[in-house]
């Protein structure tokens, strides 16, 4: 069941914003990972962003196939962007086609999460296929208070709408 009026937006920022198909930088999960936070270093979660792609290039080491987001090229490229990615090269900055791969330092042009120009945003990808199920419910319009255990499993959300 999905309780959604009109005219609202289910989902964050995937569901608004640009599209851009980008991770965080591998220094940032390692140093989480140093502060203590086990699970959480570059290569801890590389398996899990693999698993969510279906990139449009294939699976490589750093990059899943068949997974709910697809991830696409631009399918058009414009002049000015070309010519800023060109200025970036001469002003010494590589030229970077996979900001998900080895390395994010440089310019190029970003992935996004599209398929057949279409924009697939989070809620698309994971929510939708889930609205078959008939133990999910998606109200909006509520705010979350809580969640439901059964030991370590999540049962349900506790939530209020409106007072």
């Amino acid at each position: 069941m999905i309780n959604q009026p009109r005219g609202k937006v289910l989902g964050g920022s995937s569901s608004i914003n640009g599209l851009v198909y980008i991770r965080g930088q591998r220094q940032d999960f390692d140093h989480w990972r140093q502060l203590g936070n086990a699970g959480w270093s570059y290569d801890d979660v590389l398996p899990y962003f693999r698993k969510a792609e279906d990139q449009a290039r294939g699976a490589d080491a750093y990059h899943g196939a068949g997974g709910p987001l697809p991830v696409s090229d631009q399918s058009e490229t414009h002049p000015l962007c070309d010519a800023f990615i060109a200025a970036a090269q001469e002003a010494g900055h590589p030229r970077n086609s996979d900001f998900n791969g080895a390395t994010q330092e440089g310019a190029g042009y970003y992935q996004s999460t599209s398929r057949r120009g279409l924009r697939v945003s989070a809620a698309v990808a994971y929510l939708r296929p889930a609205l078959r199920r008939p133990n999910l419910s998606v109200v909006t319009d509520a705010h979350a208070t809580g969640l439901i255990l059964d030991g370590r499993v999540a049962r349900g959300v506790e939530w209020v709408r409106g007072s």
